[in-house]
């Protein structure tokens, strides 16, 4: 892999895990997410828990994305970001993995991959229903969703991963390019 800057134009489009995929040797530094993608994510994604989508460079494994639904509690969230509907739990995609192999890591890889999460989120949106997309967000990635533009949840002090979330309603395109 050539030391230059990657732009999403040198990402192949994601392609859906299967098992002819070798995600063996994948390495984003962070031992749990390691060990999903190389030994759970395929009988998770059997078991309809969720799709993992893949992201390549060169014939090259560089990060993936694991989705699925959910919902997010209206109850915990701000007044001043709840829809004004008054419904118990909102609909949402759920980012439950997203991590980019280690030597890429800080080349924007994250960023194409959470516009592709937006853009499936927009795209349930219209055909499902789906107001939000949201993380269990590690501490370490915390900064880089912030960026993105979501929104910590408040009271979580003592939790290991920050519930994190974005309200696709305010945009209709991913929040970065």
């Amino acid at each position: 892999m050539s030391a230059n800057r990657i732009t999403s134009k040198d990402l192949s489009p994601p392609k859906i895990l299967d098992q002819n995929d070798d995600v063996s040797s994948f390495s984003c530094g962070v031992k749990d997410m390691d060990e999903f993608i190389q030994k759970e994510a395929l009988d998770f994604q059997k078991e309809r828990l969720g799709v993992t989508y893949l992201f390549m460079h060169d014939q090259e494994f560089v990060g993936f994305a694991t989705l699925s639904m959910a919902d997010l509690k209206r109850e915990k969230m701000e007044a001043k970001h709840r829809p004004q509907s008054k419904v118990e739990n909102y609909p949402a995609l759920l980012i439950g993995q997203l991590a980019v192999c280690e030597k890429l890591q800080g080349q924007d890889v994250g960023t194409f991959i959470c516009d592709f999460c937006f853009d499936r989120a927009l795209r349930f949106s219209k055909i499902i229903g789906c107001r939000f997309m949201f993380v269990n967000a590690i501490e370490s990635a915390l900064g880089f969703y912030l960026k993105y533009g979501f929104v910590l949840l408040p009271k979580q002090e003592g939790r290991e991963q920050k519930v994190m979330f974005l309200d696709i309603s305010k945009a209709t395109e991913p929040i970065t390019k």
